[in-house]
């Protein structure tokens, strides 16, 4: 198992939701769309999985570590 190349995916994955929560922090700030509610509720569900897979690529990469100096 290579921990570290999984841990890149996590954090390249991450790198594209925040693209994606940004777009959607742009339509907020622009007052172009009227159901602000909404659009809050999208950026949330969008940071629970940003955030998600930053922790999951930070616990890959200490698992790298890990056996890489138990080796």
């Amino acid at each position: 198992m290579n921990y570290n190349e999984w841990a890149k995916e996590y954090f390249n994955e991450a790198e594209k939701i925040m693209k994606t929560i940004k777009k959607y922090e742009e339509l907020l700030e622009s007052g172009a769309e009227k159901n602000e509610e909404n659009i809050n509720s999208i950026i949330a569900f969008y940071r629970y999985i940003y955030y998600d897979a930053i922790n999951t690529g930070k616990m890959l990469k200490e698992r790298a570590e890990r056996v890489h100096n138990a080796a």
